[in-house]
C-alpha cells in the first residue's frame, strides 16, 4: 500500500515517476538548442561584455559617421572644433584635477573656438533677422563662460569650493558647446549655401 499511495503533500506518489538512482547523467549533447548558450563563469562573462561594449561602440561610430554626412563646410568645422574642446575638458574631469596648467589649454582653444565662430557664421548670420537673435545669445553665452573660466585660472577661490567651482563651468561650457550643436549648426545648414559654407569653412580653420 504504502508503495502505490504513498503521498507527498496532496500528490499521490507514482514509483514510475522516480528517475532511478544509476541513470545516467544528462550531456550537452541532451540540452535543447538555445537553452544552454548563456555565459557561465567570469571569464565568459567578460567575453561576453567585451563583444557588447565592441557592438555598441562600432553602432555609435556608424551612426556618428551618418550624422556628419548631413552637414557641409563651416558646420562641420564648427562641429570638429567643439568636440576637440569637449575632449580636453573630460580628459580634466577624468583626471579630477582643477590645477590652473591644466585649465589654461581648455581656456586658449575654447577661446579659438568662439573667436573662428564669430569671424564666421556669427558676422555672416547677425545680418539675417531671422537667425540674429539666436547668434547673439549664443555669443553672449560664450562671452560669459569664457570669463568665468579665466576667473576660476585666476582665483583660487574660496577654501574647499574650488573642485565644485571649476567643475562648474567646465560642465556649463561643455553643455554650451552641446547646445551649440543642437541649436546653431542647423541654423547654419538652413541659411547658408553650400558653397558659402565652404569658403567660411576654410576661414574658420585658418
Amino acid at each position: 500500500m504504502e508503495e502505490t499511495t504513498k503521498a507527498q503533500g496532496s500528490t499521490v506518489y507514482d514509483p514510475a515517476a522516480e528517475t532511478p538512482s544509476d541513470a545516467p547523467a544528462a550531456t550537452a549533447a541532451d540540452v535543447p538548442p538555445g537553452t544552454g548558450d548563456r555565459p557561465r563563469g567570469p571569464h565568459n562573462i567578460q567575453n561576453h561584455s567585451t563583444e557588447f561594449d565592441a557592438s555598441i561602440r562600432a553602432a555609435e561610430h556608424d551612426a556618428a559617421v551618418a550624422d556628419r554626412a548631413r552637414f557641409h563646410g563651416v558646420s562641420l568645422s564648427l562641429m570638429d572644433s567643439g568636440t576637440a574642446v569637449h575632449d580636453m575638458i573630460q580628459t580634466v574631469f577624468n583626471k579630477e584635477s582643477t590645477a590652473p596648467a591644466d585649465l589654461r589649454p581648455i581656456a586658449a582653444a575654447f577661446r579659438r573656438h568662439c573667436a573662428a565662430k564669430e569671424a564666421t557664421v556669427g558676422r555672416t548670420l547677425e545680418s539675417r533677422s531671422s537667425v540674429a537673435q539666436a547668434v547673439r545669445r549664443d555669443r553672449e553665452e560664450g562671452v560669459e563662460l569664457l570669463a568665468l573660466l579665466d576667473r576660476a585660472i585666476a582665483s583660487p577661490g574660496l577654501e574647499g569650493t574650488r573642485p565644485l567651482t571649476v567643475n562648474g563651468v567646465l560642465a556649463d561650457i561643455d553643455q554650451y558647446l552641446g547646445h551649440e550643436q543642437r541649436d546653431l549648426v542647423p541654423l547654419i545648414e538652413r541659411e547658408l549655401p553650400v558653397s558659402q559654407s565652404d569658403r567660411l569653412a576654410t576661414a574658420f580653420r585658418a
